[in-house]
């Protein structure tokens, strides 16, 4: 799995990444691999990927073969951008859409954070986007990272501080996160 972060503070947006690789019980420090990174800017945004590596690698090539399909400034143009994203995914890159038999609808397989001048996104596998206000986390050490990043808002740390503190805790007590850690910062539309 991964870990990925987000924060506002200050005028300022932060997401950062661990960049560990995993298949199965098998982890692989970022030392061993080329392609380590899980955050990618698109248009005025970036997007953090956690989950499955072909499906980050699918979203991947979309992000360069397709930017102008990615509209992400509100919840509602991710929500859109999903549902576009939904037929090539199926059609042109053979995504399993089916996950259990209780699923409320067809999967992508996808999950992610979003930062951008108007926020902090997060998107799941059926297409649900939320919005957050101060920060979230995203992947396997996601309740490590929300309660170091919880302990550290009130604080003066910045956006930067809290979403990397997310990340180095995380990778501290998941054995499924590992630095070094990857960020990117944005101005925030106020």
């Amino acid at each position: 799995m991964t870990i990925i972060t987000a924060a506002i503070k200050d005028g300022k947006v932060s997401i950062s990444s661990d960049s560990q690789l995993n298949f199965g019980s098998l982890k692989v420090h970022s030392k061993y691999v080329n392609d380590r990174n899980k955050l990618f800017p698109i248009n005025d945004s970036v997007i953090g990927i956690t989950g499955w590596s072909a499906t980050s690698q699918i979203l991947e090539h979309l992000i360069q073969t397709e930017p102008s399909t990615f509209k992400l400034n509100s919840r509602w143009e991710i929500f859109e951008t999903l549902l576009a994203l939904q037929v090539k995914l199926k059609d042109k890159y053979f995504i399993e859409t089916n996950e259990d038999s209780d699923q409320p609808v067809e999967s992508n397989q996808l999950d992610g954070l979003i930062i951008n001048p108007y926020g902090i996104f997060q998107f799941g596998s059926y297409r649900e986007v939320h919005q957050y206000e101060k920060f979230w986390a995203l992947g396997s050490g996601k309740r490590i990272a929300l309660g170091a990043m919880h302990a550290l808002y009130e604080s003066n740390a910045s956006a930067q501080d809290i979403s990397e503190t997310g990340v180095n805790a995380a990778a501290e007590f998941d054995d499924s996160c590992n630095l070094p850690l990857q960020t990117m910062t944005l101005n925030l539309n106020v």
